[in-house]
C-alpha cells in the first residue's frame, strides 16, 4: 500500500524539495553509520551540512513561516522541539555512531512530521495572502552542493 503523493501549496514547495535534500543526508548517514565509516569523516560533512543547509532552512521556517501559526498547534511546537532537538545532537564534540544513528533518525522523523501533517495544517489553516507573504521570502530552494568525499559509498 502506499501513500498517494501530498499536493504542496507553491509557497510551500521549495521547503518541500529542501525536505528531500534533507532525507538524502539522512540516508547518506544511515548508509555510513552501518558501515562503520570513519568519524572524522561523517563529522565534516554532518558539521557541513548543518551550516550550509539544516540551519538555514531551520531559520526560514521559525523565522518566517511558524510564526503565522502563532504558537496555536502542537505540530507548530513538537516541530521547533524537534529543531531544538537537533540542534543539540549536531553540537556534540567528537560524535560517535551511535550520534550520527540519532541524528539521522530524528531528522527522519522531523522531515515526515513536517511533510505528512503540519505543511497539511499550514495549508488548510493559512490563507492564500499568507502563503503569499511565505513564498516572496523562499523563493528560491537553497542549493546543496555535492560533497566530494563521500564515506557512504
Amino acid at each position: 500500500m502506499s501513500n498517494p503523493p501530498i499536493k504542496r501549496h507553491k509557497a510551500l514547495q521549495n521547503l518541500s524539495r529542501e525536505h528531500h535534500v534533507g532525507l538524502i543526508f539522512a540516508l547518506r548517514l544511515q548508509k555510513g553509520v552501518a558501515k562503520s565509516a570513519d568519524l572524522q569523516s561523517m563529522e565534516e560533512y554532518t558539521t557541513w551540512f548543518w551550516e550550509n543547509h539544516l540551519l538555514p532552512h531551520f531559520q526560514l521556517e521559525e523565522e518566517h513561516l511558524f510564526p503565522m501559526l502563532k504558537g496555536e498547534y502542537e505540530l507548530e511546537r513538537k516541530a521547533i522541539a524537534q529543531h531544538q532537538d537537533l540542534r543539540v545532537l549536531f553540537q556534540i564534540q567528537q560524535k560517535t555512531h551511535s550520534d550520527f544513528k540519532r541524528i539521522y533518525e530524528l531528522l527522519q522523523k522531523h522531515i515526515r512530521l513536517e511533510e505528512r501533517e503540519l505543511f497539511n495544517l499550514i495549508q488548510s489553516t493559512l490563507s492564500e495572502q499568507q502563503l503569499a507573504v511565505y513564498e516572496k521570502t523562499h523563493k528560491h530552494q537553497q542549493s546543496c552542493a555535492m560533497w566530494q568525499k563521500p564515506f557512504w559509498s
